[in-house]
């Protein structure tokens, strides 16, 4: 359900504050707060830990882990007023959240980027049928790159995924065991994803949090 998040930086550690510090928009630091302070306050309960205690490690391409002997899984992406948050026990997981936006330049970063089969699927597309499949394309491959964990090490166009279908193609080499992917509309303003590395069938649940907050308070 919708909830406000409060926008103080008591829970953050000196990392998080100074990256926020750094982001020149009051916006945007504002909503990387609010993400990050509900990171913390959702981890913090999955482990039983206030959130000002959790500590965090990075794996050699900076994907962020929890040191906890508890730790789950988890990924975090924020777009716009909107952020995604997911925690899974058992397998990696990555998600992204895109608010909607208009893309120039989309169709030139799928004929440079993008893997033979998504432009197979795209290219041939126009208007807003191809803006439509771009978007979910663009997001559903977001949440790839970070469940894989090695960032933009990972090229687009080492793997491919159908831009109709929440289904993976091909996966890129080395990629951690399996695939499950999730698509979803949200509120039709947002596009988000998920990726689960995970061989078995898991249930993938979506849900958004509202990045409202009271910006005088904040200020």
């Amino acid at each position: 359900m919708p909830h406000r998040v409060p926008a103080s930086t008591e829970s953050l550690d000196q990392r998080e504050r100074a990256r926020a510090a750094a982001l020149p928009d009051p916006q945007r630091r504002l909503q990387y707060i609010a993400a990050h302070v509900a990171l913390r306050q959702i981890l913090g309960a999955y482990v039983g830990t206030s959130p000002a205690a959790l500590r965090f490690a990075s794996e050699p391409h900076g994907r962020p882990v929890l040191e906890h002997a508890k730790a789950p899984h988890f990924s975090l992406s924020h777009s716009g007023r909107g952020a995604m948050i997911a925690l899974c026990a058992e397998a990696r997981i990555g998600v992204d959240l895109e608010q909607r936006r208009p893309r120039p330049k989309a169709r030139r970063l799928v004929e440079r980027l993008f893997a033979p089969e998504e432009q197979a699927a795209l290219l041939p597309l126009s208007g807003a049928a191809f803006a439509r499949a771009f978007q979910r394309l663009w997001v559903m491959k977001e949440a790839y790159i970070k469940a894989d964990g090695r960032g933009l090490a990972c090229p687009l166009g080492s793997f491919a995924l159908d831009p109709f279908l929440p289904a993976v193609l091909r996966d890129t080499p080395g990629f951690p065991s399996g695939a499950r992917l999730s698509y979803k509309e949200v509120c039709n303003e947002f596009d988000s994803a998920m990726v689960v590395c995970s061989t078995q069938a898991v249930e993938i649940e979506h849900r958004i949090l509202d990045m409202r907050v009271d910006l005088e308070r904040a200020a």
